[in-house]
């Protein structure tokens, strides 16, 4: 049996973020992080309880991270969290944690519900994605997780800061498209381990691009011809957000070419060049930052392209 552990929300000042999650499994070894500290320790102590418990169902559990409250974490951060802890068994809930795993990988819409009543799969999606939310009715609680990832990337660029791009976003927990219209560099991503596509050119990926209103495009191509096709494709999608690569006099250039193709200038402001928080960056790893932190930015505060 494992016991999981997801926060569902949280105050200021609290160390444990919406959608962290943590897995305690019957040894004691745990996976991933809901805060740290004491508070991680008595999710351990609550753990060895509900493995011995005949039965066990789902808690919707508040704490404070301040001394005298009398749900005290244990913490003194300040703030607090909603944890929501549920035990999963092999025999119960395999099947169902399986199919949303899949459904994760695949990009295909579905919802795992988590109440006291236990645990469920459902394909019924609302037409508005979301990463997840709880509903609260009194003292009813349901606890909802979709399976599409909602941080999303296509990089149009497959060169050496294209692929530091791809890694870096990786490692946050992004869904990543990286396109490039160079055979080699195709095989070459496929060699290194990155997961890419086998479309190169703009005009043919947009089936492979799924929930453009909720991705990220980001244009570093190794022609001007490719970054003009790359951002024609772009602005007809809707991305959430679009970045380029270069200098005011390529982007004043590229305004040209785009607009004899039929775009207006509101259109074309849409365009963030160059792309990337000025750390004053210079190698493909740590353009790769920069851009990442933009990315995040804009995502957390809603300050997007359009």
């Amino acid at each position: 049996m494992v016991l999981m552990i997801i926060v569902a929300r949280c105050r200021k000042g609290s160390p444990g973020t919406p959608g962290a999650k943590m897995l305690i499994l019957e040894g004691g070894r745990t996976v991933g992080t809901i805060g740290g500290g004491i508070m991680e320790a008595r999710a351990q102590e609550r753990a060895r309880t509900a493995f011995f418990s005949s039965s066990y169902e789902p808690k919707l559990v508040e704490v404070d991270h301040f001394l005298g409250s009398e749900q005290s974490s244990g913490l003194v951060c300040g703030g607090g969290q909603t944890n929501i802890i549920v035990r999963l068994s092999p025999s119960q809930d395999l099947d169902t944690i399986r199919k949303f795993v899949l459904n994760l990988i695949s990009d295909m819409p579905s919802v795992i519900e988590i109440s006291p009543q236990g645990i469920k799969l459902t394909d019924h999606v609302s037409s508005s994605f979301f990463h997840q939310r709880l509903i609260q009715k009194g003292d009813c609680w349901k606890f909802e997780l979709g399976s599409v990832n909602l941080k999303r990337c296509a990089i149009y660029g497959a060169g050496h800061c294209g692929q530091a791009l791809s890694r870096q976003l990786n490692w946050l927990g992004y869904s990543v498209k990286i396109f490039d219209a160079r055979l080699e560099k195709r095989l070459e991503l496929s060699a290194s381990g990155i997961d890419s596509s086998n479309i190169g050119h703009p005009n043919e990926t947009p089936t492979i691009v799924q929930f453009p209103r909720h991705t990220s495009a980001i244009v570093m191509t190794h022609t001007y011809q490719t970054d003009v096709d790359a951002l024609e494709f772009a602005l007809k999608m809707d991305f959430r957000f679009i970045g380029l690569m270069g200098t005011p006099p390529k982007l004043n250039r590229i305004y040209k070419t785009l607009t004899g193709r039929g775009f207006n200038r509101a259109q074309l402001t849409n365009i963030t060049c160059p792309v990337g928080i000025a750390i004053g960056s210079d190698t493909p790893e740590e353009i790769a930052v920069s851009v990442a932190a933009q990315i995040l930015q804009t995502q957390k505060t809603g300050n997007e392209s359009r």
